[in-house]
């Protein structure tokens, strides 16, 4: 960044270095930190995301601030700028004014209470027990719906929410989206339900070591840099990156389901590789951020299924499949690939197959607004979940474990978070379809397991540019068209056609 911001991006790294301690935390809670340490851990966090915040509201950031930006409204000062610069002090402004919107206690307060809410969500789903969980989660939705109304908004409260994961979201945009995916979606899933085509399902058991050594070997092929990054086992498969050469993959592993390891290898790498090609010159500035949480997902997206679950990317990896699990030895190329491409509505979100994955997260989305805007009480979520589970999918969960806890989000205060993952089923359609026409023989590659042109493509195309863009922006540079649910439907309309003879 030019000289003249050199002390404003001074005070921006100092604060992009504690948020970097706190998420080294966060990665240890989740991973190794021992049982009794959650209590003096959520205090740690908690004083980390006060002393964050104090430097970002403080006279010395303020000061600074000013010389560039109106801090009241957000107009750049001078004329004379460049649009690089206009770039780069709107979202440092952008940020300035949503932690400038929060009291010092607030943010003290639900630093805290997320701590302690995702240790009670573990222990509550552990237990199968939501009445474990239910007090801290009313308290979260209380303290979320004050966040709100500190952000501001015009007509929708929500909305302030979801601003903070995508923005330029709004709750009128994604009702208009999801209302025209519900019915095409609920057709495909239809005319899916009528096919003959019968596919095998996977079953048996599945050495944890073995899965755990196969999963290692893709991500190393996708270019996820080992030497910058590491993998770790965790309750709920996550990334977490404290700058781009350190950056955290977390997976579980099931002995009687290596489906759900491998891909959820695949996907957490997708979202390292992103961090780990955000550039590290601008590490604590925006430029040096993901643009939103539907980009990063379109990047996890687009690697888990558009690769992952294509026929093109197991003709390379059937074989070495095989040679670790010889349950697989009779299964020919065309068999497996319909085996991990089945369709079936199920309990579990992130267990979901593509074509039905969306509209667990319209579920979601739904009773978020719920939560937020109508009042719905948090003692009836169980109630709801089910109903609606009924309404989608036409099953019931078993359990709460299931059901209504099967999600980290809430627990971690993320409301507004939920429609990121379909706006990145839409983005990785959009992106995949682009590399796929620019880079020269792209299928023969992915046959050969040649997986680094795309990685360089997404470096180049997506990675490199972190916050610069906001997210219709960044669509529209790299394929030349708005953010679109087309792409995403043509793609599940051929490629499910094709598997069962639609």
């Amino acid at each position: 960044m030019r000289e003249k911001f050199k002390k404003l991006n001074e005070l921006l790294l100092e604060m992009q270095k504690i948020e970097s301690i706190s998420s080294l935390l966060h990665w240890d809670q989740e991973t190794y930190m021992p049982e009794n340490g959650g209590e003096i851990r959520s205090k740690e966090i908690s004083y980390l995301s006060s002393l964050k915040h104090q430097k970002q509201v403080s006279n010395e950031f303020q000061n600074e601030l000013r010389k560039f930006v109106n801090i009241d409204n957000g107009k750049i000062l001078s004329n004379e700028i460049n649009d690089n610069d206009k770039r780069f002090l709107d979202r440092v402004w952008k940020d300035f004014h949503y932690e400038n919107s929060l009291p010092q206690k607030f943010v003290e307060d639900l630093s805290e209470l997320t701590s302690q809410s995702q240790m009670k969500w573990i222990k509550a789903k552990e237990r199968n027990d939501f009445s474990l969980f239910e007090p801290y989660l009313k308290k979260m939705v209380d303290m979320k719906k004050k966040e709100a109304d500190h952000y501001g908004y015009s007509t929708n409260r929500y909305d302030a929410l979801l601003e903070q994961f995508e923005p330029g979201i709004t709750t009128e945009k994604l009702d208009d989206l999801f209302n025209g995916l519900r019915s095409r979606l609920i057709k495909l899933i239809e005319k899916i339900k009528n096919s003959s085509v019968k596919i095998k399902r996977v079953k048996g058991k599945f050495d944890e070591d073995s899965q755990w050594e196969l999963g290692m070997k893709i991500i190393k092929d996708m270019g996820f840099d080992l030497k910058s990054g590491r993998q770790d086992k965790s309750a709920h498969p996550f990334t977490i990156s404290f700058h781009p050469s350190d950056v955290r993959l977390t997976t579980r592993v099931h002995e009687d389901n290596f489906l759900s390891s491998l891909f959820a290898s695949i996907h957490e790498a997708g979202h390292g590789i992103y961090e780990q090609g955000l550039l590290k010159e601008n590490f604590g500035s925006p430029f040096g951020q993901a643009a939103s949480f539907g980009i990063h997902e379109s990047q996890s997206r687009l690697w888990e299924n558009q690769i992952g679950r294509s026929k093109d990317f197991w003709k390379k990896y059937l074989p070495i499949l095989k040679d670790h699990f010889p349950q697989f030895d009779s299964m020919d190329l065309d068999e497996y690939f319909k085996t991990i491409n089945v369709v079936k509505p199920s309990l579990i979100r992130i267990e979901a197959d593509e074509v039905t994955y969306s509209l667990h997260i319209m579920l979601r989305y739904e009773i978020e607004k719920m939560l937020i805007n109508e009042g719905l009480a948090v003692k009836d979520l169980p109630k709801i979940w089910n109903e609606k589970m009924k309404e989608y999918f036409d099953i019931i969960p078993d359990s709460d474990a299931n059901g209504i806890l099967q999600d980290v989000h809430w627990s971690m205060g993320a409301f507004g978070y939920f429609p990121s993952y379909a706006l990145g089923n839409f983005y990785a359609a959009q992106f995949f379809q682009k590399a796929s026409e620019e880079i020269a023989d792209f299928d023969k590659k992915i046959q050969k397991g040649e997986l680094l042109p795309l990685k360089k493509w997404l470096n180049e195309n997506v990675h490199k540019y972190g916050r610069k863009y906001l997210p219709d922006e960044l669509i529209q540079k790299v394929v030349g068209s708005s953010m679109s649910v087309e792409p995403f439907m043509e793609y599940l309309e051929s490629k499910y056609g094709e598997i069962y003879k639609l």
